[in-house]
């Protein structure tokens, strides 16, 4: 997380406006310009002129760290080298309100460190259920071929013994009458069980993209928690 430092000296502007200036730590004496939000009050160019152009300096809000919220005037130079902050326009938070946006900011962060990590995880569960599904079709698709080649083969014995006894081509298409739908059975089976599989590896992966989308959830209620 960024941060910055700023002298104790506090000024009021020439507009009775409250000013800080921002000193920096670093050997070129720029402070960083912190991340800002939008904020149509507070826009524009200000009478403030910067360190080094002497171009007045643009208004923006802090969105980021301890500061959040607080508005300051900073370098308008967008190519080459920037000045970086120029000064303060609100004053430091209290304590109190420091402490609550640092414990914001850590859980704002922890949330899109476990995010990643959840998304990644998630990616492994769906590659490895497409990779089982993948599996379990070709073990259906070879099942459904090894049984009907065992039909077609019955069929074709039944028809090279096929004698003109009546009584025992009856006997034979009676047997391969139940054979064949004990052979229907079974693939009926193994049609079941495979939905049901299919049925359960949705629901995971369904299971899954709720995970996502209630994690999303969370870190849009944090984004709105510290949007206000």
């Amino acid at each position: 997380m960024v941060s910055w430092s700023e002298d104790s000296g506090s000024s009021e502007g020439s507009h009775g406006r409250y000013y800080q200036h921002a000193t920096s730590g670093s050997d070129d004496g720029i402070v960083q310009i912190p991340a800002t939000t939008d904020d149509s009050e507070f826009e524009g160019k200000d009478y403030v002129l910067c360190h080094e152009h002497r171009k007045r300096a643009e208004r923006l809000v802090a969105f980021e760290g301890i500061h959040t919220g607080r508005r300051f005037l900073a370098c308008i130079v967008k190519d080459g080298k920037n000045c970086g902050l120029v000064e303060w326009v609100d004053p430091s938070w209290p304590a109190t309100m420091e402490n609550a946006l640092s414990k914001l900011w850590d859980i704002y962060e922890e949330s899109k460190r476990n995010r990643t990590e959840d998304n990644l995880m998630n990616s492994f569960v769906v590659h490895n259920l497409t990779q089982e599904k993948i599996k379990l079709q070709a073990s259906y698709d070879k099942l459904v071929g090894d049984v009907q080649a065992l039909l077609d083969e019955n069929e074709r014995r039944a028809h090279m013994e096929r004698k003109p006894d009546e009584s025992k081509l009856q006997e034979k298409y009676d047997v391969v009458k139940n054979l064949t739908v004990s052979q229907a059975s079974v693939i009926r089976n193994m049609k079941l069980k495979l939905v049901e599989e299919k049925t359960k590896l949705q629901a995971h992966v369904d299971e899954i993209e709720k995970v996502v989308e209630q994690t999303k959830a969370k870190l849009n209620g944090i984004k709105a928690i510290l949007d206000e």
